[in-house]
């Protein structure tokens, strides 16, 4: 178990009050088999609620990581982001080195803690917000795909949301012709060919995108994390430049 994980602050205790409780009149059974206990009998009205409430508190720190884990990923039935923000603020204000990334807890990387700098794959989550909402959806997908280990399909995922920022910032229907209009001719240009080229790169690796079934060619795990990182890197510069009216 993470020592992240050893203390759990009370903000975090509540998140996962509201999430059991939005389960309604599922509420008591599903936590009673979280929890290994026997249904309840007897219980109306308010008792239900008293009694949910009852054995939140009696949980020991780890276990409210571990059963808001639980619940938010298990059955696909929470859409897994909604508490990510909110969950993430409150590990941010306790100074907890993790991150929840479609509602699964994820550890900065290794020295992200002690130099005191968030993830690089996990800062445009907090970016892709107003008009860039509709990219952060791929985003996240790419995250889970990279934590699961389909380095594949997080490549191909961090590539389309590079190529959706870029088309949302541009106001262009593609990635070529955004590029020219954020980027034009000058001392930027190289600006310009740089995010090209990893879009192009990453889109031609081995069964991403255009690169297709190459057999004898395998995609690294460590060439797959560079390229999402490094789409991550420029996809905040992007946002971040429109947010200063660069473009």
């Amino acid at each position: 178990m993470s020592h992240e994980r050893e203390v759990a602050p009370p903000g975090l205790r509540r998140v996962l009050q509201d999430v059991v409780h939005a389960l309604e009149e599922e509420a008591v059974a599903t936590l009673a088999a979280w929890l290994d206990i026997p249904v309840p009998s007897g219980l109306w009205g308010r008792d239900l609620p008293e009694w949910i409430n009852e054995q939140l508190q009696r949980l020991p720190d780890p276990k409210v990581f571990d059963l808001l884990e639980q619940a938010l990923t298990s059955n696909g039935m929470w859409g897994s982001s909604a508490y990510d923000e909110r969950v993430n603020k409150i590990l941010k204000e306790a100074e907890i080195a993790l991150v929840m990334v479609d509602g699964s807890f994820l550890e900065d990387d290794e020295g992200a803690e002690e130099l005191d700098v968030q993830d690089t794959t996990v800062r445009p989550l907090t970016l892709l917000t107003g008009k860039y909402a509709a990219a952060r959806s791929n985003w996240s997908k790419a995250l889970t795909a990279q934590k699961a280990g389909d380095d594949r399909q997080a490549v191909a995922l961090a590539v389309n949301t590079l190529e959706g920022v870029v088309k949302i910032a541009s106001g262009q229907k593609d990635i070529n012709s955004g590029l020219r209009r954020l980027f034009p001719e000058g001392e930027r240009t190289p600006l310009c060919q740089a995010i090209n080229q990893l879009h192009n790169y990453g889109s031609a690796m081995p069964w991403v995108r255009h690169g297709g079934g190459q057999k004898d060619v395998e995609l690294t795990r460590i060439e797959a994390l560079g390229v999402v990182r490094a789409a991550a890197v420029w996809i905040v510069m992007l946002i971040n430049l429109d947010k200063e009216g660069r473009f």
